[in-house]
């Protein structure tokens, strides 16, 4: 009679895991605002409906996938910020379901999938809440590590056909980590078909990259995008970053070792575990256990390898859950004594670390940079406008006074609104095309200095994207640009002569650059 009842306990399981995941990651995705990141895919999703096209009218290092995906949940469910979080929180949903099927299929009662799948949904996108690349991109990955499990464990080849373009996905998402994984898994793949003798694998494999690519080289096609283009922001120039961060990467204990202490806490016993089954049982690196061990180990890698090279904020805590349900798996077939003990220790030490996590990236949003942020202190975005809705503000720079930030936000759109001509404007609050419901023409998606999302000085690429700025201003027939505090002035003037603007203050934080007729450009 149990056993008749485990179907209906796994719907309602998945019924709970779908309301909760969807459910959290909402709210936390509506506690406060980071600009920069928090509203990064907002106007560019929106300026898809004015023909807008990534690469050509605004550069793109990563996220294109994203903004395309936003576009459509912008269509269906109108251009508002809880369909923007709603984006986030069905893939903080979808691969928390996959999760549990994870451990399912690693024969893991199907409590214990439903307990690992609940902490993985506070650990996975809930962490942001809003879209992030980083977070998408691995996640996503995560989806296909996940199919080529359920393929070696399930002798499935089908689940392989969608390890390709799910890595295609990724990669047109943020090239880094995908790269990265896409190395790994091909080596793993074909190590796996030669020692399991599944050449099919090989042929679905083809299809579906063949698939995936020309639905890529239609796409391109029909949007007329240079290819040229398509290298230089999405290959050339991230390369220089990748090269330059690689350059200034210190390797220390902090940094490697204690920055990751609780992923390492369960893929160490992990790792002990298989390299002792290496030495007593005959061929097991030949066994889909260690192919499986093999592949979570390495995407693990891949992470770590990632989040020392960006330098963010934690994005890949989600790999506790998972690599704790292999081990979980693991100690259950083991020959020790006092597995029990162990399984429970590890389960409750999950549960601690997951708490742990949860307060300071979910409560207190520390991702977001606002561990000292009083929330009680938060205002209705609504307030700028009702495409805010549900939204929290507060932000990191405002922290104590959040209505004097929402304040010059409409102080700034009235002056926005009043300006006629065509303006570009250069702000990390990326809700003006939305909310004036005009294309603003920004030439990227972030304002930072540093260089990461397009090329400053010193940057091979620098006189290409001054040219590409140009082309835009010219083509668009830009009268006038708008730079928003808090981005400062240099991200425009170290591309433009200023001899070619009036400058005027609008307001405290907005100041405009009216451009001279004729004047030439060229520093």
């Amino acid at each position: 009679m149990f056993n008749k009842l485990i179907p209906n306990n796994q719907n309602l399981l998945i019924t709970i895991l779908t309301i909760f995941s969807l459910a959290v990651n909402q709210y936390y995705g509506n506690k406060g605002v980071f600009p920069i990141e928090g509203f990064a895919f907002f106007d560019t999703a929106y300026r898809i409906f004015h023909g807008d096209v990534p690469f050509k009218d605004y550069w793109a290092v990563s996220g294109v996938f994203i903004d395309y995906t936003q576009f459509i949940f912008f269509k269906i469910f109108g251009v508002n910020f809880q369909a923007y979080v709603l984006h986030a929180s069905i893939v903080n949903c979808l691969l928390t379901i996959m999760t549990f099927f994870y451990a399912k299929n690693l024969n893991i009662s199907i409590y214990f999938c439903f307990f690992y799948a609940l902490i993985f949904s506070l650990l996975a996108y809930t962490t942001s809440g809003t879209l992030y690349v980083d977070n998408h991109a691995s996640l996503i990955c995560l989806a296909a590590i996940y199919f080529f499990i359920f393929g070696i464990i399930q002798n499935r080849k089908n689940y392989f056909f969608l390890v390709p373009p799910l890595i295609g996905i990724a990669f047109f998402t943020k090239p880094a980590p995908t790269i990265y994984i896409f190395l790994f898994l091909s080596i793993v793949l074909l190590a796996y078909v030669i020692t399991s003798k599944k050449y099919q694998i090989l042929l679905n494999l083809f299809y579906s990259t063949a698939i995936f690519l020309s639905f890529i080289f239609l796409f391109i096609y029909l949007q007329n995008i240079p290819i040229e283009l398509i290298l230089e922001q999405y290959f050339y120039f991230p390369v220089t970053i990748a090269n330059q961060r690689y350059e200034n990467f210190t390797f220390s204990f902090d940094n490697v070792i204690l920055n990751f202490k609780f992923i390492y806490f369960f893929l160490i016993p992990l790792i002990v575990i298989n390299l002792k089954k290496l030495v007593y049982i005959k061929n097991y690196f030949t066994h889909d256990e260690f192919s499986i061990f093999f592949i979570i180990l390495g995407f693990t890698i891949c992470l770590i390898f990632h989040q020392l090279n960006t330098k963010n904020q934690l994005f890949i805590l989600f790999l506790i859950p998972v690599i704790c349900i292999l081990l979980h798996s693991q100690l259950m077939k083991a020959r020790i004594e006092k597995k029990n003990f162990l399984i429970t220790f590890f389960t409750i030490a999950c549960i601690f670390f997951t708490y742990k996590y949860h307060i300071r990236f979910n409560e207190n949003r520390k991702f977001h940079e606002m561990v000292n942020v009083n929330f009680n202190l938060a205002a209705d975005a609504s307030k700028i406008d009702k495409k805010l809705t549900g939204l929290k503000w507060i932000t990191p720079s405002y922290s104590t006074s959040p209505n004097a930030e929402i304040g010059l936000i409409i102080d700034t759109l009235k002056v926005l609104k009043f300006d006629s001509s065509k303006k570009m404007i250069i702000s990390n609050y990326s809700f003006f095309s939305a909310i004036l419901e005009e294309n603003t023409y920004s030439p990227s998606r972030w304002f930072i200095s540093n260089g990461g999302a397009y090329p400053i000085e010193k940057n091979k690429y620098f006189s290409s994207y001054k040219n590409y700025l140009y082309e835009i201003i010219d083509k668009k027939q830009i009268d006038s640009i708008y730079v928003i505090f808090p981005v400062k002035e240099e991200e425009l003037l170290r591309y433009v002569n200023m001899k070619c603007f009036k400058k005027k203050m609008m307001n405290k934080i907005a100041t405009k650059f009216e451009i001279i007729p004729k004047c030439q450009f060229k520093n």
